[in-house]
């Protein structure tokens, strides 16, 4: 027994040491592709900016919560792929989706989110989605500006990424295990695609729950932000239907 013991020790000791290799290898390799990475963070300004700009001036705490956390996953999504861990990125951006739907619900129900602190409270995401499609603030409006359908469809493609359920989503490539860290331009570039659609319909989901703050001149630091992370097709109907004006 000791001596399957000091197998295992010395077996920890390489697997330490290999991570470590590999992860800086990962990282090297990507530098490369930096201006993928650039146009990420550009768009995490935007979550940045909601937060400082106008939730924490119109939410409680425990609510805004909700979105501190969205944007620590955002962020945490953006570390993880930059060193190649590209499954776990994606899990990250789908539970971004969940904690903006989250606080979307409870800002609103004060009884339900002291319920959830408590442990007794669930709202699935199905649930989340019926409820935000008839917001009598969003229910009025093309679904196309609200992000909303975008969102369900990006949540159902990450969702394959967080149970394995989809070939691609797997971690082992022809048999082989290749490990937690991989140099992929193909898995980089699917990475960067659903990114870029959730955060875009986070912010179009966003503006239209808080339209009446971002009216005409206020909040022009928040509006320059978002206008990193939605596309510039977008702007002119949302100046159009929620009198929001993006910069170019």
């Amino acid at each position: 027994m000791e001596q399957f013991k000091l197998e295992v020790q010395a077996n920890f000791e390489n697997g330490f040491t290999a991570l470590r290799d590999n992860v800086a290898s990962v990282l090297h390799d990507l530098e490369v592709h930096k201006p993928i990475f650039s146009e990420s963070y550009a768009r995490l300004v935007s979550l940045q900016a909601w937060r400082s700009e106008l939730l924490c001036n119109i939410l409680d705490e425990e609510s805004e919560a909700f979105f501190k956390e969205a944007h620590n996953d955002a962020l945490m999504s953006h570390a993880l792929a930059r060193q190649g861990a590209w499954r776990v990125a994606l899990m990250s951006m789908r539970s971004l989706i969940e904690n903006t739907f989250f606080g979307l619900y409870y800002c609103e129900h004060p009884v339900e989110l002291h319920q959830w602190l408590s442990g007794n409270h669930k709202l699935g995401f199905t649930e989340m989605t019926t409820y935000l499609s008839r917001h009598p603030r969003l229910s009025e409006l093309d679904v196309a500006l609200t992000g909303i359908e975008v969102l369900k469809k990006e949540y159902s493609t990450l969702s394959k990424a967080v149970h394995g359920s989809a070939k691609k989503f797997r971690m082992t490539r022809t048999g082989v295990v290749t490990g937690l860290n991989i140099n992929s331009v193909q898995d980089l570039g699917a990475w960067s695609a659903r990114e870029a659609a959730t955060i875009a319909a986070v912010n179009l989901l966003l503006m239209c729950f808080f339209a009446k703050h971002l009216s005409g001149a206020a909040l022009p630091n928040l509006r320059k932000s978002i206008s990193l992370a939605v596309p510039a097709r977008k702007h002119a109907s949302l100046k159009e239907k929620l009198q929001i004006t993006l910069r170019q």
